[in-house]
């Protein structure tokens, strides 16, 4: 496989790759690295390959000319892949290795000073790549980690084949722990299990590390992973189902209306009913309906009762998890251990004071108290008042879309948000 660099500094490719399994696999002829500089492509004294930007700002932009000339020169006449290597770049994943990996040749075009021309990439690049969100000097450090990456990928450079895929990111999860001697250091001893020679059990217990991992560390793999036959089986961390240990409660007092007074609101039958079936597609633990108003709490339990009696064995599953509270803080002391509290709302000013949260925080931040139970609140109304309700430790972010618009009925906020929190991404 072959790799050009276009980079107008060639000194930081080679040395940084001669060492290692990518060196040895340049020695013995499976890689081939070769770099292309644009300011032999420039005809002025001063080998000029950047200029100030149109429309004015801050740095120099580098130019078209010596840098297409460079790319063309560096892909010769055989086909390939021309890539630049950018802030602004799709994330480089192990998928999008695999990809490039079967690629014949290609060529790595390194930015510097305060971006390229953007008519570079619409006549001379493929496509572009980031490797982290966060900015570089130059594009050479990013070529060096992508040629890195790819080169394990080719036949021949790795001594162990299967070790490729029985690692980080070969299946989107993270690698599980790794041990070596000796047995025992300040304390730790290697898991017991893995010094027994029972290879079922520490397959088994290597993919349940993995997908523990995963999920503590990284929960966007882990809301993307798509989970096998048997991962079922084995005996994961119940820490780590956030989903079963939440409740969402659904609050009709204290709520504002469109006058910003302090009004309970009335129960309908599709909150019931609808959030009860999103609680159960999740996977969680149960739903409180919260009401002051005791014939609203009966009317609440018999609209559950009527659905379990009527509406088919799935229905009857959901609607079982509905529970009539007269306060938010009935629901708090119904759960045990104490809940973590979080509230939602459309509104940027409300619980002004509370730690904001993403779907992907909130996850991770539970994933840290294992066995604690989470409540969601919703408010019904034009919101809860949040000045009346003490209980909300965090508030999770607003949902916002690409409109002025911010109306949505609180049972499509509920799918929303347990979607974000819960949802696999595939």
């Amino acid at each position: 496989m072959r790799f050009t660099v276009v980079t107008i500094l060639p000194e930081l490719i080679a040395p940084a790759l001669a060492a290692g399994v990518v060196g040895r696999a340049i020695t013995g002829g499976l890689l081939t690295l070769a770099t292309v500089n644009p300011r032999d492509f420039t005809s002025d004294r001063h080998r000029t390959v950047d200029d100030t930007p149109y429309g004015g700002g801050p740095g120099m932009v580098m130019k078209c000319e010596p840098l297409v000339a460079a790319i063309e020169h560096a892909c010769g006449d055989a086909p390939a892949r021309r890539i630049l290597l950018t802030p602004g770049g799709a994330p480089l994943d192990q998928a999008r290795v695999r990809a490039l990996a079967q690629h014949e040749h290609l060529v790595l075009v390194c930015g510097r000073f305060e971006g390229v021309d953007e008519r570079v990439s619409e006549t001379s690049i493929d496509e572009e790549i980031s490797i982290g969100d966060f900015v570089l000097s130059g594009g050479e450090v990013a070529a060096v980690a992508l040629i890195d990456a790819v080169s394990r990928l080719v036949p021949g450079v790795l001594g162990e084949p299967a070790s490729v895929e029985d690692e980080s990111f070969g299946a989107g999860l993270l690698e599980y722990p790794q041990y070596t001697r000796p047995l025992e250091f300040r304390g730790r001893a290697v898991p017991e299990i893995l010094t027994q020679g029972n290879h079922g059990a520490i397959a088994k217990w290597r993919r349940r590390e993995s997908l523990r991992r995963t999920a503590r560390r990284r929960p966007d793999l882990w809301t993307r992973h798509v989970p096998a036959p048997g991962d079922a089986k084995l005996p994961t961390a119940p820490e780590l189902d956030v989903a079963s240990r939440t409740h969402v409660a659904l609050v009709h007092h204290p709520v504002f209306d469109r006058n910003n007074q302090v009004v309970t609101s009335a129960l309908t039958n599709f909150d019931v009913h609808d959030i009860a079936r999103s609680a159960q597609t999740y996977g969680l633990a149960g739903y409180f309906v919260v009401t002051p108003v005791a014939a609203q709490r009966d009317k609440a339990e018999h609209i559950a009762r009527l659905w379990q009696e009527e509406g088919g064995e799935h229905r009857a599953q959901a609607l079982a998890q509905v529970r009539a509270v007269a306060s938010v803080a009935d629901a708090v002391a119904a759960l045990d251990p104490k809940p973590l509290v979080v509230a939602t709302t459309a509104s940027e000013e409300r619980f002004a004071n509370l730690p904001r949260d993403t779907p992907a925080s909130l996850v991770a931040h539970l994933q840290d108290q294992p066995g604690r139970p989470l409540l969601i609140l919703f408010g019904t109304g034009w919101g809860m008042a949040d000045h009346l309700i003490p209980e909300p430790e965090r508030v999770l972010l607003p949902i916002r879309a690409h409109t002025s618009w911010n109306h949505l009925s609180v049972r499509s906020a509920v799918a929303i948000l347990l979607d974000r929190l819960f949802g696999r991404r595939t």
